[in-house]
């Protein structure tokens, strides 16, 4: 991936200082700054009552910490900095086409954080249509959003990075394709809901085992496509009555789009920093909504339980992310069913000794994600080095099969099968080894020593 904007900051911030408390100082400062443009888009679309909630509830929304607590969601900070600032220009540019300077700047600082920024002009459409201004004088403001977009794209095909995601596709989608993917995201897509409207229960991981990925017909498929419909209905009879639910729904299905699963290909089925900036619309949706209770006392009460509730729920899912120990604790705690969580726990109990524990804990992690590598490996380095060689190469060549582009595995197959007494396929192994990675040092010197080796035997 190419994000010069989030790399430069980080570059920046360690000319400042190495401690990661500047870092996550500097994480709030752009959680600040994101607020309140986004208060201040609120603002403008429906006035600044609805702009103050939004900016409260936005605030303290729980499925923001691990984009702010954890340093590496900087990018999702500064994509939606981005993405908004050229929102709140667009709204002044009606009036003043000098704005559209502004557009341009905010659409280059939010793709250049994330690629999710590719979204922008159609949400520039969605603003000026819903505060009623048609798509007339829209034209300009998107036209200056995909412009400055369409530049990054073509810069990026000369900086020799070929992709645009790290990882391939979720584990559990990896063999599907448009249809299935999007039906199987279907069912997932509650859980998106569940962390938008009701998020008590936080999560540092969202993987197979603890979410089931399913292209059949279940009743969650049934709700989910329930749920679509249900929200899609609202936000038609809503759109003339109370625009900033439409607004924020709309908003939502175009912002998480390039996160789902169905379009675009990601490393994730779901994680809580992907939703920080669909999290906008639906906040708005709530804040238009609250407009709508008649009794000013009532209404006041309800935000600021919900806000006070969010602020609560926000400090205590914090130290999840405080260091490589805590993260793990939450990951037993919050998803012990993961294949990440049994994998990890797989490796600490053959740490300690307990072999048998560790087999059964890798084995169950593999069940849930086949076609990753690194438990398999991981168990295979276990077989290996307790000279169990049949199971050793069982495991290795399954490895390569499900990733042929996994160094580790074409370094130690060879071995495990010269151990095993397989001469031949020690070779075939070894040769192939050294064609995929002819620069790989491990790979090399597992190949030499199978061929120095083999002729004797």
């Amino acid at each position: 991936m190419w994000r010069p904007a989030v790399i430069s900051s980080f570059a920046i911030d360690y000319q400042v200082s190495t401690s990661p408390h500047w870092f996550h100082a500097i994480n709030v400062v752009w959680a600040t700054i994101v607020t309140a443009l986004f208060a201040l888009l609120a603002s403008q679309l429906a006035g600044p009552v609805v702009g103050l909630i939004t900016g409260l509830l936005f605030a303290v929304h729980p499925v923001h910490v691990e984009a702010v607590a954890n340093v590496v969601g900087r990018a999702e900070l500064m994509a939606a900095a981005g993405y908004a600032l050229a929102l709140v220009y667009a709204h002044r540019a009606e009036r003043d086409a000098k704005y559209l300077i502004g557009v341009v700047l905010g659409a280059v600082l939010a793709i250049t954080a994330k690629e999710i920024a590719v979204t922008l002009p159609p949400a520039v459409l969605l603003m000026y249509v819903g505060r009623g201004s048609g798509l007339r004088p829209a034209w300009r403001p998107a036209l200056a959003a995909a412009g400055a977009i369409a530049a990054y794209f073509i810069v990026h095909g000369f900086v020799g990075i070929r992709t645009f995601y790290a990882g391939g596709l979720a584990v559990g989608l990896e063999q599907l394709g448009l249809f299935a993917r999007t039906w199987a995201m279907v069912r997932l897509s509650l859980e998106w809901w569940r962390l938008f409207l009701f998020p008590a229960h936080l999560s540092a991981d969202y993987s197979p085992g603890e979410l089931i990925v399913s292209t059949g017909l279940t009743p969650g498929h049934v709700l989910g496509l329930l749920a679509w419909i249900a929200l899609a209905v609202l936000a038609w009879r809503t759109r003339r009555t109370v625009p900033g639910i439409a607004i924020g729904l709309v908003w939502v299905v175009i912002t998480i789009s390039p996160v789902s699963n169905v379009l675009f290909p990601t490393e994730f089925l779901i994680a809580e920093r992907t939703l920080y900036l669909a999290s906008f619309g639906v906040v708005f949706a709530l804040a238009s909504a609250a407009m709508t209770i008649r009794s000013a006392r009532l209404r006041y009460t309800l935000v600021g339980v919900v806000v006070a509730a969010g602020a609560l729920r926000t400090i205590a899912h914090i130290p999840t992310w405080h260091d490589d120990e805590q993260h793990y604790q939450a990951l037993r705690h919050d998803a012990p069913r993961s294949y990440r969580t049994l994998w990890l726990e797989g490796k600490d109990e053959f740490a300690a000794g307990r072999f048998g524990s560790g087999e059964r804990l890798l084995q169950t992690a593999i069940a849930f994600a086949p076609s990753l590598a690194g438990p398999r490996f991981d168990l295979a380095t276990f077989y290996f080095n307790a000279r169990l060689w049949p199971p050793a190469v069982r495991e290795l060549k399954a490895v390569t099969e499900a990733d042929s582009a996994f160094p580790p595995a074409w370094a130690l197959l060879p071995q495990a099968l010269l151990a095993s007494g397989d001469t031949a396929g020690a070779v075939s192994a070894a040769r192939e080894g050294v064609r995929r990675f002819p620069n790989e040092r491990a790979v090399l010197e597992t190949a030499n020593s199978v061929f120095r080796v083999a002729p004797k035997r």
